[in-house]
């Protein structure tokens, strides 16, 4: 099932690109209350079940995509560390009508696997943008922190994503608000990651806000100061989710 919506002349559907399960013990960092762990629900097998969202943007005659999920530039290695449940946006893209083609500007809110994995895709021996005609836009300090060879060396998709776009002149860095199609503009909220952007979706007097991994359960709008053990910065973080909420 897709979820669609409008904010004024901005077309909004929300594009799974699968189902993940994770260990609570990952979820939850260790200087967060218990009080947390008592809002979260656990599926039978005591896993926190998440959905891996992607969403399109229809602005005019622009298609705009925000994150590209897991991808399958290596099944083996998105399995283990994601399951089997993911890297299905290309085909529900396409139940929709949208072919890769299709897509103008791909945004990623930030480079973990699960946002970024789904940019490229295998071609022979190398790795290709998966959406051939689109620009990626990234924010700099994002580029910054995972290009560095220490991380790059713990993190192979980290290889199998960024220097390819950047070596098809697919990539696009900033590190200011930028609207990169009209009533999408990118804004900074870092602390989940080193350059982790949300993306302000404005049209009329209607405006959304996608928050990428800002926020990951809504008992956090409440308690912004609850950060999962995920976040590589989790009091920047915090302060990032009052900013924005």
């Amino acid at each position: 099932a897709m979820t669609s919506l409008r904010i004024g002349a901005l077309e909004l559907t929300v594009v799974s690109d699968g189902l993940l399960t994770l260990d609570p013990n990952r979820m939850f960092g260790p200087s967060q209350p218990v009080e947390w762990r008592d809002h979260v629900h656990l599926d039978d097998h005591g896993k926190v079940p998440f959905s891996v969202n992607c969403l399109l943007v229809r602005s005019g005659e622009r298609t705009i995509l925000l994150d590209t999920g897991v991808g399958r530039n290596d099944p083996a290695w998105a399995s283990e560390r994601y399951g089997d449940g993911c890297g299905r946006l290309v085909e529900n893209l396409a139940a929709l009508g949208v072919s890769p083609e299709q897509i103008d500007t791909v945004v990623v809110s930030h480079a973990h696997g699960d946002h970024i994995g789904g940019a490229t895709q295998p071609a022979g021996d190398e790795h290709v943008p998966t959406f051939p005609r689109a620009s990626y836009w990234l924010w700099r300090g994002e580029w910054d922190h995972w290009t560095r060879p220490e991380v790059m060396a713990q993190t192979p998709y980290v290889a199998w994503t960024l220097p390819p776009l950047a070596e098809h002149g697919r990539l696009a860095l900033v590190d200011a608000e930028v609207e990169v199609a009209p009533g999408v503009r990118l804004i900074a909220a870092p602390g989940h990651t080193p350059g982790h952007v949300c993306v302000a979706l404005t049209s009329g007097r209607e405006m959304g806000i996608y928050t990428g991994d800002l926020l990951h359960h809504p008992s956090q709008f409440d308690h912004p100061e609850w950060s999962p053990a995920f976040d590589l910065l989790p009091e920047l973080s915090a302060e990032s989710r009052r900013k924005i909420l």
